[in-house]
């Protein structure tokens, strides 16, 4: 296949296949799509917390406030979900291969 130049901010020219390209919008469309079905008869599909916070500061009626808490709760145990697995899996398993390259050298 065709190659393309692409120049980063801090890398010099690169060449990347054109054949081996990803088409990112397409998956990424799905799974907005599929969550747009699941949650529309819960919450009124509201996956932007920007949006949900705004209009429930504006609507300002407790049932506005009910779900929120998912937007403030949600992405803190998934970056703490994320960090334990970083820090204890992803960390002693590079630690693990590196001791046995430091001891067959």
């Amino acid at each position: 296949m065709g190659q393309v130049r692409k120049k980063g901010l801090f890398e010099g020219d690169d060449l990347v296949e054109c054949g081996n390209m990803v088409l990112a919008p397409l998956p990424i469309g799905f799974a907005v799509f599929m969550v747009h079905l699941a949650t529309i008869p819960i919450t009124g599909t509201g996956i932007n917390p920007a949006r949900s916070f705004g209009a429930a500061v504006i609507y300002n009626k407790t049932k506005a406030w009910d779900d929120q808490w998912i937007f403030w709760v949600g992405p803190f145990v998934g970056a703490a979900i994320a960090a334990f697995y970083h820090q204890y899996i992803l960390r002693a398993a590079a630690i693990k291969a590196l001791g046995s390259f430091r001891s067959n050298a």
